[in-house]
């Protein structure tokens, strides 16, 4: 990790950063998702897209 400096002069701390996700684990990871919520929703005995995802 180090700082860089902008053009402005403020610094910034810059670190390493994992690859960014391809285009089929970002898909993969929607579709997990809305089944988790459509799992969830079911098990409530709720229309799909009522329930929310994570905390609320």
């Amino acid at each position: 990790m180090y700082a860089v400096a902008s053009h402005r002069g403020a610094a910034r701390a810059v670190t390493p950063r994992a690859p960014a996700a391809g285009r089929r684990a970002r898909l993969r990871a929607a579709l997990l998702r809305h089944w988790r919520e459509a799992q969830r929703a079911a098990a409530m005995n709720m229309p799909t897209g009522t329930v929310k995802r994570g905390r609320a």
